[in-house]
This record gives structure tokens, C-alpha cells and sequence, in this order.
């Protein structure tokens, strides 16, 4: 679940996405008359869309004092005041204020613990195209794999996701079928063969059927070029 700091910052991205406000390296390729855009994920964007970790790293910059930021960190003269290159946006007392309040926010939202997941990279969402995630349950031993779309500041027109136990066999059982491999199967051998496996948005409802086992007709499984 999303904390109420998460949900706001889903809120202004939004915002700045619908009015069509620039991500900071879209407009630094304005500014340079270059193109908008790029490849990221797999992907071609004419231009890039506002993201959580997007708009955290702008509220974490100095910039908004009007400092000339390098690598991250304030520009200082040779009397160790920072290099202005623009009015600011925020006093520094104001600054340190939203920086603490940053920093509140951010201590309750790291609870969940690093993971491995098997299929990171490979499991895609069939309605995006954009990789799926693994997300732990509460007080089960498994979770699921999701669609993603809406945390890169994007749109899914048909958000996937699915169990990672059954996601995680049918995956491992195509592979050893398409292999001839009994070999254990681990992450870095589905990248290092190019392994992908596509998720198609499931129906709602339930019943016996929905519980016995992976709904197969809304998977596909290839093989091809390593991933990077």
C-alpha cells in the first residue's frame, strides 16, 4: 500500500504530467534546441514523463535556491558561497524546512526489504510493454507481480499483474521446454538467454477456476537477445 506521502507526490506528478510541464532533462534539450525524448526501458518516448524519483530529486536540489548545481551538490566561489545562476524559487530556510519535512516522509516508506526477484526484467506488462515488479504481500509467502506504469509517471491502458509463484513456474517451465535444459534456472540465465515473458490484464471475478493455476492464454513466453 501507498503511504499519504506517496499518494501526494502521485498527485503533483500527475499535475505537472497534465499540464505538460517538462522533466528537468527535457527542458535542459529544450534550452539546447535539441529534441525532447529518448530511449529508456526498452522504449522510445517523445518526451519523458514526471515520475516520483523524478520530482523527489528536484524537491531535494539546491537549484530551487537558485544555486548552479554539479553532480548534485552547490557550486561555491572561492569564498565558499554558493554560485548563483538565477533568483530562487525557495529561501534557504525555506529550503531546509522542505528537507526536513522530505526527510519525515521518506523515514515510514523504506520498510520493504531488497529482493531478487526471478523474474525482474524479464515479466512484462502486455498493455505498456514496460517490466513488471515484484511486490511483497502482508503476512504471505508469496506476492505478485505488477504493472508499474503509474510509478515511471506513465500510462497503462490495461494494467497486468499476477501471482509470482504461478508466474514464476510457467516462466521456468517454458524455459527448460524451449532449453531442453534441466538445469536450475535463475534470474541471470533468463537475461543472459534473452528470456521474456508477457502479461496480459486479467478478467475480474474469481472462482474455483481462478485458483487452481496461472491463466496461460494471458502469457507468452519468447526467447531472444540478451538483455543489457
Amino acid at each position: 500500500m501507498h503511504g499519504p506521502g506517496q499518494g501526494r507526490r502521485a498527485g503533483s506528478r500527475n499535475t505537472l504530467n497534465d499540464a505538460g510541464v517538462p522533466v528537468p532533462r527535457d527542458r535542459h534539450a529544450q534550452l539546447q534546441d535539441r529534441p525532447m525524448g529518448g530511449h529508456r526501458h526498452g522504449r522510445d518516448f517523445e518526451r519523458f514523463r514526471w515520475t516520483s524519483g523524478t520530482l523527489s530529486k528536484v524537491l531535494r536540489s539546491p537549484s530551487l535556491m537558485g544555486h548552479r548545481i554539479h553532480r548534485g551538490e552547490t557550486v561555491r566561489d572561492g569564498e565558499g558561497a554558493p554560485v548563483l545562476i538565477g533568483p530562487p524559487l525557495l529561501t534557504e530556510a525555506e529550503f531546509s524546512r522542505l528537507q526536513t519535512l522530505l526527510r519525515a516522509r521518506s523515514s515510514h516508506n523504506h520498510h520493504r526489504s531488497p529482493t531478487n526477484a526471478m523474474l525482474t526484467a524479464v515479466a512484462h506488462c502486455s498493455g505498456c510493454a514496460g517490466r513488471m515488479y515484484f511486490a511483497a504481500r502482508k503476512d504471505c509467502p508469496r506476492g505478485d507481480y505488477a504493472c508499474r506504469a503509474t510509478a515511471r509517471g506513465d500510462v497503462c491502458s490495461a494494467p497486468a499483474s499476477m501471482r509470482s509463484d504461478w508466474l514464476e513456474s510457467y516462466t521456468v517451465a517454458r524455459y527448460r521446454e524451449a532449453t531442453g535444459t534441466e538445469a536450475p534456472v535463475t534470474r541471470e540465465l533468463l537475461l543472459a538467454s534473452g528470456a521474456r515473458v508477457d502479461v496480459a490484464k486479467g478478467c475480474r471475478g474469481g472462482g474455483p477456476a481462478r485458483l487452481a493455476g496461472p491463466d496461460t492464454s494471458r502469457l507468452s513466453f519468447t526467447l531472444g537477445s540478451p538483455s543489457s
